[in-house]
């Protein structure tokens, strides 16, 4: 399975996890983000996501204190694993005999 999603989509998508402040970028996704807009591609990465070859996806948030750190880094790679599989359907890119699954990272780069 394929990433298909673009990275404006993924973060709706983060934000929407209660617990998630929002989208904290990191010097590795900040580096991503101006070297894809120097090159004329700003739609390939965003500040706090980086999509890798379409099987890696790496969500940098920021979360409050409202639930325990391990539930809402689940709710975020279960919610990014859903929106891929759900736009993969739409897009008609369904790989059914491929199980597998990308590898989602969320590095939490704060908590308040």
């Amino acid at each position: 399975m394929t990433i298909n999603l673009s990275a404006a989509k993924l973060t709706h998508v983060v934000t929407a996890v209660p617990g998630v402040r929002g989208i904290e970028p990191g010097v590795g996704s900040t580096l991503k983000a101006i070297g894809s807009h120097m090159s004329g591609d700003p739609a390939a990465a965003r500040f706090g996501i980086i999509i890798e070859s379409g099987e890696k996806v790496i969500i940098e948030i920021g979360i409050d204190g409202s639930r325990t750190v391990k539930e809402i880094v689940r709710d975020v790679q279960e919610a990014v694993l859903r929106s891929s599989s759900q736009a993969n359907r739409e897009g008609g890119t369904s790989e059914s005999g491929s199980k597998s699954q990308p590898h989602v990272m969320v590095r939490i780069q704060s908590l308040f």
